[in-house]
């Protein structure tokens, strides 16, 4: 049987995909660890748009740096140089380049006094960051927890285009309704990892206690 389907999956699986011939191409001329070292870089200028109010443009380059994301991967397994140190770069990466993009619209919104948006910009940084943190932590203790439905790929769609929309509209509802769902998403599938991690780590140390050795 294979693994159950999912958000982050699916979004990964089917942007591998289409983007499939670039990727393959770059894998001839670049190394995956520099791919991820491209996206990194390419969030740091989002951030720096953002910042700027340059939404328009921001945009654009966040879905640059996506694909970079999506590529590194890519590139690794179609050419065989899947590394424990490129695992561990890829994901950390991530993380840096969430934290880039959202300061930026973080620091726009703050300055622009629009108060209500930047808090909630600064409350999508912190649920993305534990969001992570768990899967991290969970696959770390051998548990497999990829669920809920804010995977980061969606993250930063639901991120991504509303800006995209607000920089070349100027309605900041755009953004502002996309920032309630994306939250109220990213609270369940907080909820939900440390539903099935709790379940999968109780189901584990019960495993080790043995037969007969139940809490009573």
């Amino acid at each position: 049987m294979g693994r159950p389907w999912s958000v982050d999956a699916g979004l990964r699986r089917f942007a591998s995909t289409v983007f499939h011939p670039l990727g393959w191409m770059l894998g001839h001329v670049l190394s995956p660890n520099l791919l991820t070292t491209f996206s990194v870089l390419t969030s740091a200028a989002v951030g720096y748009f953002f910042a700027r109010g340059r939404f328009f443009l921001g945009a654009w380059l966040m879905f640059l740096a996506g694909l970079f994301d999506i590529w590194d991967g890519q590139v690794a397994k179609l050419t065989g140089r899947v590394t424990t140190f490129g695992s561990f770069y890829d994901s950390t990466a991530d993380r840096v380049a969430d934290f880039l993009y959202s300061l930026g619209a973080l620091y726009y919104f703050t300055v622009e006094r629009i108060f209500d948006v930047a808090f909630m910009v600064a409350g999508y940084m912190v649920l993305s960051s534990l969001i992570s943190y768990v899967k991290a932590r969970a696959e770390g203790l051998g548990l497999s927890c990829g669920v809920g439905l804010l995977a980061r790929p969606l993250r930063m769609l639901l991120f991504g285009i509303p800006l995209f929309i607000y920089g070349f509209t100027g309605n900041l509802w755009t953004f502002r309704g996309s920032l309630y769902l994306v939250l109220a998403l990213g609270l369940e599938t907080l909820a939900h990892r440390v539903a099935v991690v709790y379940r999968g780590a109780k189901e584990k140390d019960e495993g080790a206690r043995g037969p007969g050795r139940g809490d009573g």
